[in-house]
């Protein structure tokens, strides 16, 4: 009888769960971060990592592998997702920038008449202003263009009298946001808040949106975007609009009103 030892036979190594924690970690930043194009690329990696785990690392790291696929799973689709929407409405913006969207409509038609006050404590009546040509810019504090725009707005005012031109700029901001804004910035030009305006004002969903209205009160052209001063000296001191004016778009009968 032999006396040696005989050795027991060697043990695997107990899995490790590098490749399940890190499937887990991708999957739940993918998730996180899916409203921006990082998540998709994130929750990619993720699904990739977690697929290795699951053909490398069988046992008790299947189970959070598996959770980070999914995890990594529902990131890349939601990242997708959000890129689409974003997509649209990028692509809807750029639309309504080159051609002006609804506002379009409006040009050869009467503007309609709104009544607001200014942050002066001033009150600007559109049909008060007949005789006029008259600038209505749709802008907000944030807008780039918009804050781009103000200086030639400000040549504009000097460079045409006020008795052959009226300007106004509505922001949907509150006062508290506006006054704080104009004591920083100079504008030349009365500025007003205002949220309930009639279309086509309301259909301004590009800003800035410049309306030029001659001096019978029909809207002559509108501008989306920025524009320099020769542009908007250009529009803001054209002659009347020739012809009849039209109904409103929304108006089925569209019959001319002899204006």
């Amino acid at each position: 009888m032999s006396s040696e030892y005989v050795l027991p036979p060697a043990q695997a190594p107990p899995p490790r769960p590098g490749l399940a924690v890190a499937a887990l970690v991708l999957g739940l930043a993918s998730v996180g971060l899916s409203i921006v194009v990082v998540g998709g690329l994130i929750g990619l990696v993720g699904l990739v990592v977690a697929v290795m785990c699951l053909v490398r690392r069988p046992g008790q790291a299947r189970n959070m592998a598996l959770i980070g696929l999914l995890l990594s799973f529902i990131g890349f689709v939601a990242s997708v997702g959000f890129g689409a929407l974003y997509y649209m409405v990028a692509d809807n913006v750029l639309t309504s920038m080159s051609n002006g969207g609804e506002t379009q409509k409006w040009i050869g038609r009467e503007a309609p008449d709104f009544t607001i006050t200014t942050i002066d404590g001033e009150t600007f009546k559109l049909a008060d202003l007949r005789g006029k040509r008259i600038v209505v810019d749709i802008w907000e504090t944030w807008c780039g263009p918009c804050i781009k725009e103000i200086p030639h707005f400000n040549q504009l005012r000097t460079a045409v009298p006020e008795y052959d031109l009226a300007m106004i700029g509505i922001s949907s901001e509150k006062e508290s946001v506006l006054k704080p804004f104009l004591s920083k910035h100079e504008m030349l030009y009365p500025i007003a808040s205002a949220r309930n305006l009639p279309a086509p004002y309301s259909s301004a969903y590009a800003i800035p949106t410049t309306f030029f209205i001659d001096r019978n009160g029909i809207i002559q052209s509108v501008l989306v975007g920025y524009r320099g001063f020769d542009v908007l000296k250009q529009h803001s001191t054209a002659g009347d609009y020739e012809g009849a004016a039209s109904l409103a778009p929304d108006n089925p009968s569209n019959v001319a009103t002899g204006k």
